[in-house]
């Protein structure tokens, strides 16, 4: 065994414990889970508990999910993030993102749920397609190699655990339609993952700005792209071109992948070699600028 891979398994293995060290710490159960683990889970209309999973949480939404739920209600990404989110951050990273404003009632409900269940069932979020697991990444970078792991949540509330139904976690996961929005979102993760991995890392504001536009409302990426001079910077064939202006899934796509390249340098993406000297003209002034502000203040002080 080479020193990367002892490396890699033994931060593997610190993973796994500190997961099973939260079983004495909260009244939520986890599990160190690969996609072939099998458990107990069933939720239906009837069970005692039905949608009491879907109060008082904190739903992080997925650039896949908002496109879902603004499609499906008829509403523009600007409508919809302006009645159906807040800005939150992600845990770790102080990147901004979409969360789903829940109602103001005593138990935080979900505005989507009633009753009768979920009224955008065929479009809800992935952490709702995830429950009663969640999913975490260990990945060798360098090696662009990595190993999924899932953790099994386990409320005192959930009646689901005690039926006889029996899945492997990847058998849940394709029966939740979850495989799709993990295709889609995957530069968009790769690009948490590393976020989380680095730690608190100061990102630019610029950074930040990017990163929650394209999380977060393709309609102004899409504005980005086509009334800008993006495409001129960019050597980006006619047929990707077309394809991005007509297909909103691409767009998305395009878009989540160049967040990726932006923020870290991973993917194919070439700046044209003009634009590039343009960029570096640009960041040599506006260091002149710095500099020359300085010593002004310098010498005024």
């Amino acid at each position: 065994m080479n020193s990367d891979q002892k490396e890699f398994d033994e931060s593997l293995s610190t993973i796994k414990q500190e997961v099973e060290s939260k079983i004495e710490k909260s009244v939520i159960v986890p599990e160190y889970l690969t996609g072939q683990s099998k458990m107990h889970f069933r939720c239906y209309p009837g069970i005692g508990c039905f949608t009491k999973c879907c109060s008082g949480i904190r739903i992080l939404l997925s650039p896949y999910d908002i496109y879902a739920l603004k499609k499906r209600l008829g509403m523009t990404y600007d409508e919809f993030l302006a009645t159906h989110t807040q800005q939150s951050f992600i845990d770790r990273t102080g990147l901004p993102i979409s969360v789903l404003k829940m109602n103001s009632d005593e138990v935080r409900s979900c505005p989507f749920v009633t009753a009768e269940g979920c009224t955008v069932y065929a479009d809800r979020p992935l952490t709702c397609r995830y429950y009663p697991i969640g999913m975490g990444i260990m990945k060798q970078f360098d090696k662009g190699t990595g190993t999924n792991f899932f953790i099994k949540i386990k409320e005192d509330h959930c009646l689901g655990h005690n039926e006889d139904k029996v899945w492997t976690i990847d058998e849940w996961r394709a029966d939740q339609g979850s495989t799709l929005y993990d295709e889609i979102n995957n530069d968009w993760m790769e690009v948490v993952l590393k976020a989380k991995t680095l730690g608190m890392v100061e990102f630019s504001q610029k950074s930040l700005d990017l990163f929650f536009m394209v999380s977060s409302n393709l309609d102004s990426f899409r504005k980005f792209v086509f009334e800008s001079k993006f495409l001129d910077a960019y050597e980006i064939e006619p047929a990707i071109v077309k394809r991005i202006k007509e297909d909103d899934i691409e767009l998305l796509k395009f878009s989540l992948a160049w967040l990726r390249y932006t923020m870290f340098g991973e993917g194919d993406f070439k700046v044209r070699e003009d634009a590039r000297k343009q960029a570096q003209e640009r960041v040599r002034a506006e260091k002149e600028k710095q500099r020359i502000e300085q010593t002004v203040q310098q010498k005024i002080d």
